[in-house]
């Protein structure tokens, strides 16, 4: 903040991203992007790579409770402020359409939207609702049927447990680049308010 007022940026500058905020995401997006990677090495090993078991297993499950930490931190701090940003509503989701519009070039403007718009919205609560499935059916393979054993019979044994968790990879390595796209060509200054926690609005 104090670098934009030093060039004497044109527009105001806000603060967009609290701190915890920045913190649980960039350590989220890290700790997950080792889940996945050491995730499809446990699937199916690559050769190539010549990695020990263990050692994999290990990384996994350790990036596993960082990243639900940092997941409990920023429900803990989206409570203390009274945050409901992440909480798609009825009205975002009928916007949803629009969006889609926007992006496929059929509207020359995006909807209103709050603090994240409807896209954003749906892709950000399905992460975190997938993640929490993904972790819960994690924990009944970890323990390998000494624990939540009726888990396993629930959704219908363990090779389908296995492939829950694959199709719930595949789905984020869809999105997490898409999300990166649209941070990278929609509006830039939201990457800069994800690192410095302000932006720069024009003014009217």
């Amino acid at each position: 903040m104090k670098q934009l007022k030093k060039e004497n940026v044109k527009g105001e500058i806000t603060q967009f991203q609290p701190i915890w905020v920045r913190i649980c995401h960039w350590g989220f997006a890290f700790s997950l992007t080792v889940i996945l990677l050491t995730g499809l090495e446990l699937h199916q090993p690559a050769s190539f790579l010549a990695l020990h078991f263990a050692l994999v297993l290990k990384t996994h499950v350790v990036s596993s409770w960082f990243s639900l930490g940092f997941v409990t931190i920023r429900f803990a701090d989206a409570l203390i402020r009274k945050d409901d940003s992440l909480i798609p509503r009825i009205h975002d989701l009928k916007r949803f359409p629009k969006l889609m519009a926007y992006y496929f070039f059929f509207r020359s403007s995006p909807p209103p939207s709050r603090k994240y718009n409807s896209g954003q919205l749906v892709i950000y609560s399905s992460w975190i609702l997938l993640f929490l499935v993904a972790s819960f059916l994690g924990l009944a393979s970890y323990w390998q049927g000494k624990h939540l054993i009726w888990l396993w019979r629930l959704v219908g044994g363990f090779q389908i447990l296995r492939w829950i968790k694959f199709s719930i990879t595949i789905y984020f390595l869809v999105t997490i680049p898409l999300h990166i796209y649209l941070t990278l060509t929609e509006n830039i200054s939201r990457l800069q308010a994800m690192i410095t926690g302000y932006e720069r609005t024009p003014t009217k």
